[in-house]
């Protein structure tokens, strides 16, 4: 009697187990101290810098001055926010 209950414990443990296992989620690599991290984008910063640091999806706003000439006033928008740019590099950065 004992060998029968100890082996039909054994044969329902790996059900218990699997039918508790979920799959894990995907963790976030964008946000506060991730990848994408729009904090860690300061004034001066140049625009390859910036690129580094929250990569290359954005879309560029111009907003004045002769586009590809001057460098003019821009921004990058991201899906975080945005970085504002003129000749001198970073000018501010807004989250949203």
């Amino acid at each position: 009697m004992r060998m029968l209950s100890c082996s039909l414990l054994l044969l329902s443990a790996p059900l218990l187990v699997v039918s508790g296992c979920t799959r894990p989620e995907m963790p976030s690599i964008t946000g506060e101290g991730k990848l994408h991290d729009l904090t860690q984008v300061r004034k001066g910063m140049s625009p390859n810098e910036v690129r580094r640091v929250m990569g290359s999806n954005y879309k560029d706003i111009y907003e004045e001055g002769i586009q590809g000439m001057d460098g003019g006033n821009h921004i990058w928008e991201y899906p975080e926010g945005r970085v504002y740019f003129n000749m001198d590099n970073v000018t501010r950065v807004l989250k949203f």
